[in-house]
C-alpha cells in the first residue's frame, strides 16, 4: 500500500532535548517524538510517541547591543508504524530570544542615576552632572559587555512543523 504525506500537513512533536542558540550550531541534530499520530486516509502511518529526527537550520547568538538570538529547526525524518525511517522536508520552525532593549536602557539609566547621586554628594550641581555622565558611561559599558538572552526551547516543548515537500510512503509487508 502507498500513501502520500501531503505538503502542508502539520506534524506535532515534543522535543527530546533542550535546544539553545548559545549551545547549538547549524547542522546539529536533535530528536523528538510525535505528540499526535500521523494519519492518512484513516491509516495510522506513524504512532504517537514515534521517533522523529531534525536539524538546526539557523542558530544566532544575541548581539551585544542589537539583535535578538534566533533558533530555527526543521524535521528530517520520522519512524513509521512499520519501523521505516522516512525522510521529511518541513518548513523551519523559528523561535527568538527575548528583546532586552528595555532592560539595557534601564541599566544605563540606573548607573547614570547612581553616578549623579555620588557626584551631587561630592561636588553639588556640577558634580551631579559629571557623575551622571560617568555613571551613564559605566552603564553603557556594562550593556556593551553583555549579550542578550539566548533563544531556548526546553525538552518536552511542543513544536508544530508543516510538511514542505510531499512524500510517498510504501508500507512494508
Amino acid at each position: 500500500m502507498k500513501v502520500t504525506l501531503k505538503e502542508g500537513t502539520t506534524i506535532a512533536v515534543r522535543l527530546g532535548e533542550t535546544l539553545d542558540s548559545e549551545k547549538n550550531s547549524v547542522g546539529d541534530s536533535f530528536t523528538a517524538s510525535l505528540s499526535e499520530p500521523i494519519v492518512i486516509d484513516g491509516f495510522v502511518i506513524a504512532e504517537r510517541g514515534a521517533r522523529v529526527s531534525g536539524k538546526i537550520v539557523d542558530a544566532n547568538r544575541a548581539g551585544r547591543v542589537k539583535g535578538v538570538a534566533v533558533l530555527q529547526l526543521a524535521l528530517t525524518e520520522v519512524t513509521t508504524a512499520d519501523n521505516q525511517r522516512v525522510p521529511l522536508v518541513t518548513d523551519a520552525f523559528l523561535t527568538k530570544g527575548p528583546d532586552t532593549t528595555k532592560s539595557d536602557a534601564a541599566k544605563v539609566g540606573i548607573a547614570a542615576g547612581i553616578g549623579a547621586a555620588i557626584g551631587a554628594i561630592a561636588g553639588k550641581g556640577k558634580g551631579a552632572a559629571i557623575g551622571a555622565g560617568a555613571g551613564g558611561a559605566a552603564g553603557t559599558g556594562a550593556v556593551l559587555a553583555t549579550r542578550g538572552k539566548p533563544a531556548v526551547l526546553p525538552a518536552e516543548t511542543l513544536v508544530r512543523f508543516k510538511v514542505a515537500q510531499a512524500v510517498t510512503i510504501t508500507e512494508k509487508l
